[in-house]
């Protein structure tokens, strides 16, 4: 009362203490508070700590469950009776629940521990499924990580995430390894094409690098792909996608062209560049029309300053 404003005794609801606490029962209602309290359960105190107690003890529950595949959260009804309770009608409720709570501590003592174990694994097992979700041949895999979401299994026995996420991440590791390895063919192809171009044995170094480095072809421009962990693969795909290095390696032959290109501009700055008809030809007729058309459109051209056919 003590700390009670004048001003507010008017608006105050006073009521008789009629429950009575014995010192055994305060010393089993400490023990209770200490479970999450500590050396803070301090004797004759235990009215303001049980509000702290219950607010620790609803967190710890949250704790327990959650977001699947982690368990339901727990049910924590009796944690609000306790706390509609007031007085020594509190440390009463506490006191006849000490076994219910000791209990549901230790219980989700142990589930927290666990769920704080196993989370980062899964979680790399659900970033390896989103990111193979484009590959061929790993349903069977998104079908278990599905299974093991929609039940809520991330804590059965054994632990399931290990062992998918392995294979998921060799699903990966093989699908970079091929990227690469089709990136750097592409790579030399391009670079004999324009070792092979007498336009290009003109320019200087300098020249070149330009040129390459304009269209991202330098040795340095090369993805850098690490797949040697599971966070190795998981970092090359944040940086590095599957489907952005599927559309680089397929442009690579046009951006080599168009290094071509330059590189005769460089040279020669009145080139023309002529594109000739692009059609299929089914019979030795069609080839001659062709051929025939091709070269009135580059004898045209040569009438302005040397052509150069695409």
């Amino acid at each position: 009362l003590k700390n009670l404003d004048r001003r507010a005794i008017g608006k105050t609801h006073f009521k008789i203490e009629a429950a009575t606490v014995s010192a055994a029962q305060r010393i089993q209602v400490r023990k209770v508070l200490q479970l999450l309290l500590g050396s803070g359960a301090k004797p004759n105190e235990e009215l303001q700590q049980v509000p702290i107690f219950l607010e620790k003890l609803r967190a710890l529950a949250q704790q327990a469950g959650g977001e699947a595949p982690k368990p339901e959260a727990p049910a924590t009804q009796f944690i609000d009776d306790i706390r509609r309770s007031v007085g020594n009608e509190q440390l009463l409720a506490v006191y006849n629940q000490r076994d219910t709570l000791t209990g549901a501590i230790k219980s989700w003592q142990d589930i927290a521990a666990k769920i704080n174990q196993r989370w980062p694994q899964w979680e790399n097992v659900h970033r390896l499924a989103l990111q193979a979700k484009a590959l061929d041949n790993v349903e069977p895999l998104l079908a278990q990580v599905q299974a093991i979401e929609s039940s809520r299994q991330l804590l059965a026995d054994p632990d399931p995430s290990p062992d998918l996420a392995a294979a998921l991440a060799q699903a990966l590791r093989t699908q970079l390894n091929a990227k690469a390895d089709a990136y750097a063919q592409q790579h030399e192809a391009g670079m004999q094409r324009l070792a092979a171009d007498a336009n290009w044995a003109k320019l200087e170094p300098e020249q070149r690098h330009s040129l390459l480095a304009r269209q991202r072809l330098t040795t340095a421009d090369a993805p850098k792909i690490e797949v040697q962990t599971t966070a190795d693969i998981l970092l090359t795909l944040n940086a590095v996608p599957l489907a952005g290095l599927a559309d680089r390696i397929a442009a690579m032959s046009g951006r080599f062209t168009q290094i071509l290109e330059e590189a005769a501009l460089l040279c020669e700055p009145k080139v023309q560049f002529v594109r000739l008809p692009q059609r299929t030809l089914q019979s030795a007729t069609e080839i001659d029309a062709w051929a025939a058309e091709a070269t009135a459109l580059l004898n045209k051209a040569l009438g302005n300053g040397p052509v150069r056919p695409q």
